[in-house]
């Protein structure tokens, strides 16, 4: 058994290939080469496109950006406990409070979408 053991280290054993190795490093500097062929050069266009894309009156699809122009009240045992103190568009507001609908229903809690300028019910019938 001891005989077996020594046996095992008498090879030698070539775990790099130089051939492959030479093949992959000209393969890195090909692509390399590639990626800086390909860049893009900066251009006075670029700015122009930054510029476009900074007014924030429109979307991506040139539609009116949603005004913030809703709030949520938050109602406790069907009486005005407080006003989230958010912004929200419309869209916004809609789904904050059927969410905290969902969550604060076992406390006796309801929350009400509405407009900024509209005065909260002080109590629910």
């Amino acid at each position: 058994m001891a005989a077996d053991e020594d046996n095992l280290y008498d090879e030698e054993f070539d775990f790099v290939d130089d051939q492959e190795d030479d093949a992959d490093d000209e393969s890195e500097v090909d692509e390399v080469a590639d990626r800086a062929a390909y860049e893009p050069e900066e251009s006075d266009d670029v700015d122009d496109a930054d510029e476009v894309l900074s007014d924030d009156a429109d979307d991506e699809f040139g539609r009116p950006e949603p005004q913030a122009d809703h709030v949520v009240h938050v109602y406790e045992n069907r009486k005005f406990k407080r006003t989230i103190d958010r912004p929200f568009t419309a869209e916004d507001a809609e789904a904050f409070a059927s969410e905290y609908n969902r969550t604060a229903k076992p406390y006796s809690r309801f929350a009400i979408a509405g407009k900024e300028d509209a005065k909260p019910k002080k109590s629910l019938d």
